[in-house]
């Protein structure tokens, strides 16, 4: 079985397609604690707007910073100064998927909720990883 030390090994190395892949496995586990079913639950009360994958690339510097986090976009560009953990664990990630390195880091509660300050969007359903109804794609992986 895959580890999520695999998957950021895969992210890491931009070998993409082994990234989803272990990302669809680790899908089918049970959540390890309060942060995936938190941040992967449908957001009903607004209606998100769409950013793609390319647009968040765009914004990846001090002065122009977003992440992703279990497919939702954030403009942390203000959190910055603000973070626990100084402002390059996050300029690391800016840009591009940050999800394994949230999840990783232990976050409390209160950090995920804090999120919803910062959140500005969505992928479109098409780039999502973590919150799609539907594989986008069928593999049989082996029991």
């Amino acid at each position: 079985m895959e580890s999520r030390s695999d998957l950021a090994q895969s992210f890491e190395t931009n070998n993409f397609v082994q990234f989803a892949m272990n990302a669809l496995r680790l899908r089918r586990q049970k959540p390890l604690h309060h942060l995936e079913t938190s941040l992967s639950e449908p957001e009903e009360e607004i209606e998100l707007p769409e950013i793609s994958l390319e647009e968040v690339a765009n914004h990846d510097s001090a002065s122009d910073c977003w992440i992703v986090i279990y497919d939702r976009i954030y403009d942390v560009t203000k959190f910055l100064k603000l973070h626990p953990g100084g402002d390059y664990l996050l300029l690391e990630n800016a840009g591009r998927d940050a999800t394994i390195a949230f999840r990783g880091s232990g976050h409390s509660q209160e950090a995920v909720d804090s999120l919803k300050k910062w959140m500005i969007g969505q992928l479109p359903e098409k780039e999502r990883i973590f919150r799609c109804d539907k594989p986008i794609f069928k593999i049989d992986l082996p029991q």
